[in-house]
């Protein structure tokens, strides 16, 4: 049985996708450092590896809170792409812990958006966050499309609910994007946002852009797509110029579905990968470009955050 509450301080982090975790052990209200990375492919794995981080502690542990890819469900998670099932109970028991959270991964890294140093993030044009309205955090990943909306609180700070507008429908804006989705439609049927700015996705806005060319090709993997497109490589080019713009776009639509005048940060090592192949300027062109709505946009802050701890930055403040 851990001690009070008031008499514990240090709390267990960790951060797991099926096949490995990044585990940490801080002190409440201390920045994750110091950070061990290990296979971990089960809930007994995950245990193990928890409970030998905590036997490295001298003093009483208040709890842990582990970020998983999925939506939590009367406190389990079952991973998304994975057999890995985690539940709530089953862990605080075996750890001995009276306070345990699992949090999806996604709405971890929102929650640590207001932890975020200015030098950990790009600013792609806006103005200032408005503090009293929401904030959105969106991020492609290799195979999905997370998205999370941040309330303030009123009272301490802000509040991260999840959402699922990864998988909203997917809109064009021109005529070549609508070529694009009508032969995505043929490979998904249906075609949301996370179809092309996910990892998987872009690869797949260049089989399109290939099959429209008269030669269907698939690269093989996003680094073979990178090299094309630095290149020269027109369709390349032409892929990133897109996937820019769709970003921009879909990133606007939650701004203006969630009120969040406190900017849209997104969140995500996939986009970090494209480095010069982002067109920032596409970006902020396709994010603003709403119409009747498009002065509302202008001056909330679109910010490309680089630190790469988010999610156990964010589960920090579960603790605060």
């Amino acid at each position: 049985m851990a001690l009070p509450r008031d008499q514990a301080s240090h709390v267990l982090l960790a951060d797991v996708d099926g096949a490995s975790a990044r585990i940490v052990l801080v002190e409440r209200g201390s920045l994750p450092a110091a950070i061990t990375t290990a296979d971990c492919v089960s809930q007994d794995q995950l245990i193990d590896l928890l409970a030998a981080a905590a036997s490295a502690c001298e003093g009483p542990i208040l709890g842990a809170a582990i970020a998983a890819p999925g939506p939590c469900l009367d406190g389990v998670i079952q991973l998304t792409h994975s057999p890995m099932r985690l539940e709530a109970e089953v862990i605080a028991d075996r750890l001995g812990l009276d306070r345990l959270h699992l949090v999806n991964n996604f709405t971890a890294r929102a929650l640590a958006v207001p932890l975020l140093a200015p030098d950990a993030m790009e600013s792609i044009g806006g103005g200032i966050p408005h503090r009293d309205a929401p904030a959105a955090a969106i991020g492609p990943s290799a195979a999905g499309l997370g998205m999370s909306i941040l309330n303030p609180d009123g009272f301490v700070g802000w509040m991260a609910a999840a959402a699922e507008g990864g998988h909203a429908d997917l809109a064009a804006a021109t005529d070549r994007e609508a070529e694009v989705i009508r032969v995505l439609r043929g490979l998904h049927g249906h075609v949301s946002a996370e179809h092309v700015l996910s990892g998987q996705g872009v690869l797949d806005v260049a089989l399109a852009v290939s099959i429209l060319a008269g030669k269907p090709e698939r690269p093989g993997d996003l680094g073979v797509l990178l090299a094309a497109a630095r290149a020269g490589d027109a369709q390349a080019r032409e892929v990133f110029a897109l996937v820019s713009g769709w970003l921009g776009a879909v990133a606007g639509n939650l701004v203006l579905t969630a009120g969040a005048r406190s900017g849209i940060y997104v969140i995500s090592a996939t986009v970090l990968s494209w480095g010069e192949m982002l067109d920032r300027a596409l970006v902020r062109q396709r994010f603003e470009a709403k119409g009747r709505m498009s002065a509302y946009l202008r001056d909330v802050p679109f910010y490309l955050v680089n630190e790469p701890n988010c999610g156990l930055l964010g589960l920090t403040a579960l603790f605060n």
